[in-house]
């Protein structure tokens, strides 16, 4: 207890001793005073040292090469190019690819674009500045007058190619030679005076006798149910536009000899494709592509191994058969109808037709030539007559002849079958056709106009009825026709192959057959025949008995075939009785020429 208590004040003691010292015990922290101004910025460290350079990655694989766009003046090549690669013809505009490995597949695609519409009008320009003062002209012809004859010095002033007139007779001369001698003297104010007539005759009065339509095949396919492994593929789809027609027929026909031009060649089975001339790279066309008959294309590998399928089977229905129109697009399995049917018609309208016409061929003098009579009697009448060509109804060509081109008719103005006493009529001249005065043919005949048929095109003949219908009388001329416009007038019926259509390649040794001429080859038939093909007319060896009519032409067209222009020359008697007074030969036209003005 004692010890207790001696602890307890000894730490009072201590405890009392510290409170009395002189700073006392710390207190708590006081709160922070304001911040002091910034101090100014430190001067920059030096750059630290670069630190080591990273590792280099593994080099990436090589990239696919790209495909290119090549070009130039010509068509592509064999050598030019890459598989994929495209060209394009600077000059012909157009674009051939991509290349595949049997080379430049297709044809080229024509990337010229259609005409644009044309624009409008344009603003009318400024008036432009005046032209410079053109060189002085020659002296023009001039019109004289006076009293008198003209000679080579009266009147004074006249020149070179200068007309005068004489007051005293009303007779007009002209042009004035270089040699001071006029020409043409000719009277003024007859009614009958010196003058050319012109007329231009045809076929007139055409009408139609008959009108006939031939026969036409029309084909239709059904049961479409064969499955094919024939994908269409980007090259196929070249071809297809350029060949509307090639999901119906797609046979091809080759060159005989590359690069001749002439397609006469067509494979007849799987077993020609891969021997000459069907060779890879051959040049073909399709054979029924009438849109582009021209249409070039080149035989791939993939062509062959697609036609040889199950040991060449593959062939027939792969050329010939009908494809049913939903397949021919890109990545297609081409579906083939199973059955084909020909049906047999007589056409209604178009252009397979023939027909048969009744025409004239007329012209009258008389009404041509007002005095005609009077002209004949006692002055002279001369006629020169153009045939048209054949083939150009716009062209005229004048018939040859001691008389360039002129017959005298004075004497018998297109033959005269009147009396000899009438004075009129030459000697032993009886009906005779004007046109035959020359013995120049008319155009697409062996004689003169009305003297024998004429085929004005193919398939187009004007006959004259009879020869006596042809009626040269006084200045009238009747020239009748029958026409025969078209093929097979009488109607026969042909055996018409359905096959496939040749091209024609004009001189080639194997070409056979024309354009829109049909060929049973007989091949062509292995896929479709009975009882997959059937008729409503009977099928004989490939061929169908049918009554063909093509190529008629209409009415009008006959009224617009021009054949003669006549141009008759008359010659009042007052010329002549005063040509005859300076020694001309009045019945030579030539001469006449000299002083009268034809």
């Amino acid at each position: 207890m004692r010890k207790v208590l001696l602890t307890v004040m000894m730490v009072s003691s201590l405890l009392a001793f510290n409170a009395c010292k002189k700073d006392g015990v710390q207190g708590p922290a006081g709160p922070a005073g304001p911040a002091g101004p910034a101090g100014a910025t430190g001067a920059t460290g030096a750059t630290g040292a670069q630190g080591p350079a990273g590792a280099v990655g593994p080099q990436g694989t090589k990239g696919a090469d790209g495909t290119k766009v090549l070009g130039g003046t010509a068509d592509p090549a064999a050598g030019d190019g890459a598989v994929g690669d495209y060209w394009f013809n600077k000059t012909t505009r157009t674009l051939w690819g991509p290349k595949v490995a049997a080379g430049w597949a297709g044809t080229d695609v024509s990337l010229v674009g259609a005409t644009g519409a044309k624009g409008d009008k344009g603003d009318k320009g400024d008036k432009g500045d005046t032209g410079a003062t053109g060189a002085n002209g020659t002296n023009g012809t001039k019109f004289l007058a006076g009293a008198g004859v003209p000679d080579a010095n009266n009147p004074t002033n006249a020149a070179t190619g200068d007309f005068y007139f004489d007051t005293n007779t009303s007779v007009f001369y002209g042009p004035k030679l270089e040699d001071g001698t006029w020409t043409n003297s000719m009277p003024v104010g007859q009614a009958y005076a010196a003058k050319t007539y012109v007329i231009t005759r045809g076929f007139e009065n055409v009408t139609e006798v008959t009108k006939t339509f031939g026969e036409v095949a029309t084909t239709t396919y059904t049961n479409y149910e064969i499955f094919s492994s024939y994908k269409v593929t980007a090259n196929d789809m070249i071809r297809i536009n350029q060949y509307p027609g090639w999901g119906e027929n797609r046979e091809m026909i080759f060159e005989n000899v590359p690069g001749s031009g002439i397609y006469n060649r067509v494979p007849t089975g799987a077993g020609d494709l891969g021997f000459a001339p069907f060779i890879v790279g051959a040049k073909f066309r399709y054979s029924e592509n009438k849109t582009n008959p021209t249409a070039e294309f080149t035989l791939t590998q993939d062509d062959i191994d697609r036609l040889q399928v199950n040991g060449g089977t593959a062939f027939g229905y792969l050329t010939y058969a009908k494809a049913l129109p939903t397949t021919v697009a890109l990545g297609q399995d081409l579906v083939f109808a199973r059955n084909k049917h020909v049906e047999i018609t007589t056409a209604t309208s178009g252009a397979n037709y023939n027909a048969t016409y009744t025409a004239q061929t007329k012209f009258n003098l008389n009404t041509l030539v007002p005095n005609l009579e009077k002209y004949k009697q006692d002055g002279k009448v001369f006629l020169k007559y153009k045939y048209f060509t054949a083939n150009n109804a716009n062209t005229a060509v004048v018939h040859a002849g001691a008389d360039a081109g002129w017959v005298n008719l004075t004497n018998y103005v297109n033959s005269y079958v009147l009396p000899l006493a009438s004075g009129y009529q030459t000697a032993g001249v009886t009906n005779v056709n004007p046109f035959s005065l020359t013995g120049v043919n008319a155009p697409g005949s062996a004689s003169y106009l009305g003297g024998a048929a004429i085929a004005t095109l193919a398939n187009q003949v004007a006959t004259p009825v009879v020869l006596a219908s042809t009626v040269n009388l006084n200045g009238n001329v009747l020239i009748n026709w029958t026409i025969n416009s078209g093929t097979n007038i009488a109607g026969v019926a042909t055996n018409e192959p359905f096959g496939p259509l040749t091209l024609t390649n004009p001189g080639a040794d194997l070409d056979v057959v024309t354009d829109g001429t049909r060929v049973a080859r007989g091949f062509e038939t292995t896929y479709y025949s009975a009882p997959s093909l059937t008729s409503n007319k009977a099928i004989v060896g490939g061929n169908i008995a049918m009554t063909l009519r093509t190529g008629g032409q209409t009415k009008a067209w006959w009224e617009g075939r021009k054949l003669v222009q006549l141009q008759v020359f008359v010659i009042p008697g007052d010329v002549v009785k005063n040509l005859k007074a300076k020694g001309v030969d009045v019945d030579n036209i030539n001469e006449v020429s000299k002083h009268v003005k034809l």
